[in-house]
């Protein structure tokens, strides 16, 4: 089995008013190195929300290229978006950021032998309030997965758990073979068995010539309130 690691690294997204001077904390973040002048510029372009996620990923994704010593991203290197939408970084790295309403959350490592791109997805785990909700399970699990969530009926907050866990591992997954096929994926094109979180195994059905040498590993693990879902893409 291929094996790929991951930095991790966190950021609180920003809690401000909504009518906050945005321009004064911009600012302050390129003056202390926690941003770029075209970070903030870009951050700057974005709406209030967006922005706020878009400050806290990049703080993220900064704080894991400093940690990255096969690979540390100069200080005076903008980390901007590639026309996907993902970070765009030094060729010899590959990154992911992902966030949620408080929490933005990066990923970087060396690409190096068979690795090409990693994926990052990270979802807010399931109370016991959140089962009044709709599931969403037939939306997005393929009829093998479908049936393997059959086994945990009998305690429906770890099944919606383990529901919401496939839907984390498949936008990580989606992330990093977006740059082979760049479109969206639908959620049945990408198979799971997760007999075991540490090395879930991917199965692709897709039409793309550009996947069939693909391979992709992937694996999970809860951080407090949060699932954490990892996935790289490896070539040959």
């Amino acid at each position: 089995m291929l094996r790929a690691s991951a930095i991790l690294a966190r950021a609180a997204v920003p809690d401000l008013p909504e009518h906050a001077n945005w321009d004064e904390l911009l600012d302050e973040r390129v003056v202390n190195g926690r941003l770029h002048p075209l970070e903030a510029a870009l951050a700057r372009s974005l709406p209030g929300p967006r922005r706020a996620t878009f400050v806290a990923g990049r703080t993220a994704i900064r704080e894991a290229m400093a940690s990255l010593s096969d690979a540390p991203i100069p200080g005076d290197t903008p980390i901007l978006r590639t026309h996907r939408g993902a970070p765009r970084l030094p060729d010899a790295v590959t990154g992911s950021v992902t966030h949620k309403r408080t929490l933005a959350m990066a990923a970087v490592a060396p690409r190096g032998g068979t690795l090409q791109h990693i994926g990052l997805d990270l979802e807010a785990r399931p109370t016991a309030r959140d089962l009044e909700r709709p599931s969403i399970a037939r939306k997005i699990l393929t009829a093998a997965e479908f049936s393997w969530l059959g086994q945990f009926e009998h305690d429906a907050l770890h099944q919606r758990e383990q529901l919401l866990v496939h839907f984390a591992l498949k936008e990580a997954v989606y992330k990093a073979i977006d740059p082979f096929v760049e479109r969206y994926v639908r959620f049945t094109e990408v198979e799971l068995d997760l007999t075991n979180a540490d090395d879930v195994q991917v199965t692709l059905h897709l039409p793309e010539a550009s996947v069939a040498d693909i391979r992709v590993e992937a694996h999970w693990h809860t951080d407090g309130d949060w699932i954490v879902a990892m996935a790289y893409s490896h070539a040959g």
